[in-house]
């Protein structure tokens, strides 16, 4: 018995059966009945009380594992996180125009040669991968030296795996998330006791209270008092169903019937030639006549194949003669083709997968004209892709990038407060369709 997925696939003596028990009772670990309250109560991790994160605390390394094994996840929440870093981090200041908020983009040394010195760029794409993934970031905030005479400066920031971070469960039993003073660091997959660390909780409004601290940054999940959870969590079972369909397609092509042809051979048949090869070998003991007999029938299998088979026998045929047993039985050759429905199984594995690709995309929160995503082999317009943009633009670029980057321009208040008004944000050009740009400035002259 061979087991992918929730299947399991068993051979019988009439071929080799799939059998899907129980779809109620095989859910996803994260939606069991076990799973659905799994941050409700403290469990211990290195003598510390933690908030776990998933029924076994290792929902971050479970949904790795999970994307790492689909055709699409990675690439669609890889183009989200492209068209939400767009052109990169930049300065700007707010301002009102025409009765609209506008962003104006701004230059200044100083505060731009300390984002250097700790290579931002890096920090904003890591910080942005840990948001399409799990709608949180955790961010350690390294302090100057200056914050021992209380005076505060922040020297750098750290986006930190989420797989390595777990919040300490508060003090006071109260289940949120404002009321948590201490994040636990280290291995959960391995569970090595000698990395685990335990870090303050950076406060921007007294933040010389700890020389490194760390902030967990997160978009608010309904129903949900800690930590975040993905956008596409309710998406994990058509995930699993999306990762298990290759390897079930392969598993059936590698055992099913591959042949085109059966062949009736008579049994009487084979038993005049057992007593012939008695006569000829009266010395052989059943064993050698057993595999004298083997052999004949290999070779006439041989024969038979080459006359079948191959792209040259048209016009050939195969020759028999029927004949009657001692018993008076009609004993005869007989050869007929297996309906295979080849066209059948394809088509249908090919729905399946669509209805699955389909299921799959949709939780990602990422328009399929933008997702790059190829149905039937058609692809979206220019005029829908651009119009997805302009959307995705106005409606799901804003909440990500003030979470994103909420360390970052807390720092900039603590580290430069006479610059009131200037923020990090992310840089998106706006694109225009090529019917309202001039031509020399259209695409197709630039390249």
């Amino acid at each position: 018995m061979k087991h992918i997925g929730k299947f399991s696939f068993v051979d019988t003596a009439a071929g080799q059966y799939a059998i899907h028990m129980d779809w109620s009772g095989a859910m996803s670990q994260f939606f069991d009945l076990g799973g659905e309250n799994w941050d409700g109560d403290p469990v211990s991790v290195a003598g510390e009380r933690v908030v776990p994160w998933g029924k076994d605390n290792n929902l971050p390394n479970a949904i790795r594992n999970l994307l790492e094994r689909n055709n699409l996840g990675p690439g669609i929440l890889d183009r989200k996180t492209g068209l939400l870093y767009g052109q990169g981090p930049a300065l700007y200041r707010i301002a009102i125009e025409n009765n609209e908020r506008v962003q104006r983009w701004v230059e200044d040394a100083e505060i731009q040669d300390w984002l250097e010195s700790w290579d931002y760029r890096a920090f904003v794409r890591a910080a942005l991968v840990e948001y399409t993934h799990l709608n949180g970031v955790f961010v350690k905030y390294r302090m100057g030296r200056g914050v021992r005479i209380g005076r505060p400066w922040v020297a750098g920031l750290d986006c930190l795996h989420s797989q390595e971070c777990r919040l300490v469960w508060p003090a006071n039993d109260s289940r949120r998330l404002e009321d948590v003073t201490h994040v636990l660091t280290g291995d959960f997959d391995a569970f090595r006791s000698r990395t685990f660390r335990r870090y303050p909780v950076f406060d921007k409004w007294n933040p010389s209270r700890h020389e490194t601290a760390i902030r967990y940054h997160s978009m608010r999940s309904f129903g949900r008092n800690l930590y975040a959870i993905s956008c596409f969590y309710g998406s994990v079972p058509w995930l699993e169903n999306a990762n298990d369909l290759p390897r079930i397609i392969r598993h059936l092509n590698e055992n099913m019937i591959a042949a085109a042809y059966i062949v009736h051979a008579p049994g009487e048949y084979w038993n005049e030639k057992k007593d012939l090869v008695r006569e000829l070998h009266p010395d052989w003991t059943e064993e050698q006549v057993q595999r004298e007999i083997l052999k004949l029938k290999d070779e006439l299998t041989q024969t038979i194949a080459d006359v079948m088979a191959g792209k040259a026998n048209a016009g050939k045929f195969f020759s028999c003669v029927d004949f009657t047993d001692p018993q008076g039985n009609l004993q005869s050759w007989k050869i007929e083709p297996i309906e295979m429905n080849i066209d059948k199984y394809i088509d249908a594995q090919a729905k399946i997968s669509r209805i699955a690709d389909s299921s799959t995309t949709s939780g990602f929160g990422l328009s399929p004209a933008l997702a790059n995503i190829i149905i039937d082999g058609k692809s979206d317009s220019g005029s829908q892709m651009l119009y997805a943009l302009k959307i995705f633009y106005g409606a799901d670029t804003q909440i990500a990038e003030d979470i994103a980057l909420e360390a970052v321009n807390d720092a900039i208040r603590i580290n430069f407060p006479d610059k009131k008004g200037i923020f990090l944000g992310l840089y998106r050009k706006v694109i225009n369709k090529e019917d309202n740009v001039s031509a020399g400035d259209r695409a197709s002259n630039q390249v």
